[in-house]
């Protein structure tokens, strides 16, 4: 699978397990990466903007947990966590991803952000490794494409704030 959704570019190929999504934002990289650094930054873009930021825990050192809870209109929520298990402010973020509900709690991805700048502007990437490619297809059938391509969205007007 490729696909473009908004700015967002997203790669499955179909020998392997991963997902490869790239954007590109109008922020230097320090931003970039400062947004994803704590809860305070965190709540403010990440999600869908049909749902809530319920709440935010995150320990941004490497082993470090992290846990997000989105709230949707309805009331239902959507947990996610994971490990921090690399950090290079501000080039290099790897930490581990799980959809705290079951079935997809029963499987880790691993995710690796690479953020590289030029003239200004930072192309972030972000490399997802899953147990196996139908674990893979699973994930990217839940709307993770779409969800991702709002998300960035939104990080890109709130990089514009930390400008």
């Amino acid at each position: 699978m490729n696909a473009t959704v908004g700015n967002l570019n997203v790669e499955a190929p179909e020998d392997r397990p991963v997902t490869i999504m790239s954007r590109t934002f109008n922020a230097p990289r320090d931003l970039v990466f400062k947004a994803h650094s704590s809860c305070e930054h965190v709540s403010k873009w990440w999600g869908p903007r049909r749902h809530s930021f319920a709440s935010c825990e995150m320990d941004f050192v490497e082993g470090g947990a992290w846990r997000y809870v989105l709230r949707g209109a309805d009331g239902s929520e959507y947990p996610f966590k994971g490990e921090f298990r690399e950090i290079q402010a501000p080039e290099r973020l790897t930490w581990t991803f799980v959809y705290d509900v079951a079935p997809f709690n029963e499987h880790e991805g691993v995710e690796t952000m690479i953020f590289s700048e030029e003239d200004g502007r930072t192309t972030l990437t972000v490399t997802s490794v899953y147990p196996s490619i139908e674990i893979r297809d699973a994930v990217v059938s839940t709307g993770m494409v779409e969800g991702a391509a709002e998300t960035y969205e939104r990080l890109e007007e709130y990089a514009a704030t930390l400008s």
